[in-house]
């Protein structure tokens, strides 16, 4: 019987790791789950619904019901407003058990309706994943993930200043470093690839060339 082929990537953010992990979903016919997208989404409705981020916790049942595809590819969940929102509110070990649970499912169902699935986010690798057979940690200098940033915002807002993405790009990869429950990680087993200097599909590329090989 052939193996699920369940591909998991890890990497901080902005690091292009949810460009690379879509091409990958759509090359091999694999459902897509951004797993950074969840926690957008939740700290999205946190502030469209005006909820105290200390409070949010007591109206997690509400928050985390009815998740859907398109709401997880809406554009407003890029924002670095959200992005702050979202590095703070991951902390929070009931939220965590919670997508924890939806995550799991996502990967069950991949499993038997498509044969396998594809993850990307910042503990796909350590906790949701760690017995996928293959395994990247994406990552890039953090001057050029905000640059990469600041060119997508700047778009949409034309006031979006490129210091000040910097710094919180630096905040929330601290945040995510330092949490106490699933922090950012480098799986042992995983492969890093540094793509500062790569274009897309070239990180695209080092990643398909690394599943033939293995899979060989």
């Amino acid at each position: 019987m052939q193996k699920p082929l369940i591909i998991a990537i890890d990497g901080p953010s902005a690091s292009g790791k949810g460009t690379v992990a879509k091409k990958i979903a759509t090359h091999f016919s694999l459902p897509f789950l951004n797993t950074g997208a969840l926690y957008r989404l939740i700290a999205f409705r946190v502030i469209t619904q005006k909820i105290a981020i200390e409070n949010f916790e007591n109206l997690l049942d509400d928050l985390t019901k009815n998740i859907s595809e398109d709401e997880l590819e809406n554009e407003e969940l890029a924002s670095e407003t959200v992005g702050a929102v979202a590095s703070i509110i991951a902390k929070n070990p009931a939220l965590r058990k919670k997508l924890f649970s939806f995550q799991k499912d996502f990967v069950a169902n991949g499993i038997n309706l498509h044969g396998g699935a594809v993850l990307d986010g910042r503990d796909t690798t350590t906790v949701i994943c760690p017995d996928a057979p293959y395994k990247f940690y994406i990552t890039a200098a953090v001057e050029i993930r905000a640059q990469r940033r600041f060119d997508q915002l700047k778009k949409r807002d034309a006031t979006i200043n490129y210091e000040e993405i910097l710094a919180q790009l630096k905040k929330r990869d601290e945040n995510d470093a330092s949490r106490k429950d699933s922090p950012l990680l480098i799986a042992q087993d995983a492969i890093v690839i540094d793509n500062g200097n790569l274009t897309i599909e070239e990180g695209f590329e080092k990643c398909l060339d690394y599943i033939a090989k293995k899979a060989a």
